[in-house]
């Protein structure tokens, strides 16, 4: 039997429950990998496929998706899957060591984490050495520590152990696969001694408590935040719980989190540690309930009731300076700019608390958003020294990204409406008919433009004198033109509703034939023959345009930038 990883699962799952083929390229997006290591993993997934069940393979502009043949195939590779037969990555390996022993009721020896992975004593030992190595190069001051009376251990501040799980807890939940959470929940509940922080009962209370927390705090929780919380809460009070502390750092963590104290989220946190105290008998002191009003402070929400109370004026004052400072300098419009500033209210409140107490806030769009608008992330960035200078605070591009989602929403509103549109006329020779169709596909593809008249070549002659365009769209040779003209077909063609597109985003000039020359020159270093290299360029230009044009018209909002 052939073993695959968890990447080969992930990808596996994926295909599964593909019901329209997709490509390559979405589906690494989606699995957050290459599309080199998607075909790596796709080969192996193949390997382990019995021989008589057809390959998967990806069809060129088309993408995959498995007859159901192939999929009864793979559902039984998934079926076979155990703790067993999963073979972790030597990544998933150091994670899952490192929290057991940041979590562990028990002294943590060899022989326990060579139970707990299922290897043997040398593995585990040079697990460990890399664990000890990778520590040093951690900003937390953390070191692996061990000794007869509490075998292994983290040592370092309590808030340091904290914020170090959180980041841990983070990545395999956001980026482990399901099977390797599988194992992580798994055997940390057997092996650490904590089996009532996990159980059905108690999450489901936490789930209910937390719901409703909407009501109680005038705010709404985001509902992945709330999840991840659920998620990762037992294995950070089981953290907290493991951590020996002097009463010197006990009162330190304890003025950490005063702060907590003044705010709403901790009266909740106090009633969600009676709730659990009444129903499952077990007691949380004064740390473990700032813990979970840290939590609450530090997450997302969706809306906030308290964005008027004074509290919040300077806020409002640096938002503010950080918004007019966009709009002055890259001459950016916002429809709403009210409703845009309580947004980002909202979002910074929880932002301050989260970079107070240094809990990660990772952002899994980050690199699509720095592609897709890469103009709008630079702008954001130029500007993002107003907040971080008003709050001494550093920003990440993950942090960035998120303010470029709330302003990227309002840019796109607000340009709708306030581009000015181009002054466009026709001329065209042809009968109303033609001129009427020719008129509509215009103003289809052209949203934002004012087409102002239709004319023949003997009115527009009349008139030449008179107007005032952007430039002119004809169907013919015109005898004399004072404005940009670009002559394209009675009943537009897809090349023509291209060049159109792209002649009005450049105003009014063309730039085709710069395209043309260029592949000319490129096809020459491969295709001798003049007849064979004319045949396959224009094959290349109708591929293009056919492309082009699908893309358009699955955009009924086209605007031209």
């Amino acid at each position: 039997m052939i073993i695959l990883d968890n990447k080969s699962y992930d990808l596996l799952a994926y295909l599964i429950k593909l019901e329209e083929p997709e490509t390559i390229m979405a589906i690494s997006k989606h699995l957050n990998q290459s599309r080199r290591k998607i075909y790596y993993h796709l080969d192996k997934i193949n390997e382990a496929l019995p021989v008589d069940v057809d390959p998967i393979v990806s069809f060129p502009r088309i993408g995959i998706v498995l007859t159901e043949e192939q999929k009864q195939a793979c559902q039984a590779i998934l079926d076979d899957l155990c703790d067993d037969s999963y073979v972790m990555s030597i990544e998933e390996r150091l994670q899952l060591i490192e929290t057991f022993i940041a979590i562990s009721t028990e002294r943590v020896t060899i022989e326990r984490l060579m139970q707990l992975t299922l290897l043997s004593r040398n593995t585990v030992l040079n697990d460990l050495n890399t664990i000890r190595n990778k520590l040093t190069l951690e900003e937390y001051s953390i070191r692996l520590q061990v000794t007869k009376a509490r075998g292994y251990y983290l040592d370092c501040h309590p808030l340091s152990k904290i914020q170090y799980i959180y980041r841990l807890l983070f990545d395999i939940y956001s980026k482990g696969s399901r099977n390797f959470i599988d194992i992580v929940e798994e055997r940390l509940i057997d092996f650490a001694g904590y089996k009532q922080y996990f159980s059905e009962e108690l999450l489901d209370y936490l789930r209910k408590s937390l719901t409703s927390a909407n009501q109680r705090l005038g705010k709404k929780l985001n509902p992945q935040d709330r999840r991840f919380m659920l998620q990762i809460l037992p294995y950070l009070l089981m953290s907290y719980r493991n951590t020996v502390m002097t009463a010197q750092e006990r009162d330190e963590v304890e003025r950490d989190f005063s702060l907590t104290r003044q705010k709403k989220e901790y009266q909740l946190a106090e009633e969600i540690a009676a709730g659990v105290e009444e129903n499952f008998d077990f007691q949380m002191d004064d740390i473990e309930i700032s813990l979970i009003a840290m939590l609450l402070l530090s997450y997302r929400k969706d809306s906030d009731n308290h964005l008027d109370s004074q509290e919040y004026d300077r806020m409002r004052q640096v938002l503010t300076q950080f918004l007019e400072t966009l709009k002055s300098r890259y001459h950016l419009h916002f429809k709403h700019q009210d409703e845009l500033l309580k947004q980002l209210m909202t979002h910074s409140k929880a932002l301050l608390y989260r970079k107070t107490y240094g809990i990660l806030s990772g952002n899994p769009l980050t690199d699509h958003i720095k592609e897709k608008y890469e103009n709008l992330f630079l702008m954001v960035s130029s500007c993002i020294d107003i907040l971080e200078n008003a709050w001494f605070i550093r920003l990440s591009d993950d942090d960035i990204a998120y303010f470029v989602v709330h302003i990227g929403g309002e840019i796109k509103q607000s340009q709708e409406q306030t581009q000015e549109k181009k002054r466009v006329v026709i001329v065209c020779d042809e009968g109303i008919a033609i001129k009427k169709l020719l008129l509509s596909q215009c103003s289809r593809y052209l949203p934002t433009c004012d087409i102002e008249a239709v004319f023949t070549t003997e009115q527009y002659q009349s008139v030449l004198d008179l107007m005032t365009v952007d430039f002119i769209i004809s169907t013919g040779d015109l005898i004399r033109a004072d404005f940009p003209v670009i002559t394209v077909s009675p009943i537009l063609t897809d090349e023509d509703v291209i060049r159109l597109i792209r002649f009005a985003k450049r105003q009014g000039q063309e730039v085709g034939q710069d395209f043309e020359v260029s592949l000319e020159k490129l096809l020459t270093q491969y295709v001798e023959d003049d007849r064979d290299r004319y045949a396959l360029k224009l094959q290349i230009e109708k591929l293009i345009n056919h492309e082009l044009m699908e893309d358009i018209l699955d955009n009924r909002e086209y605007r031209i930038d």
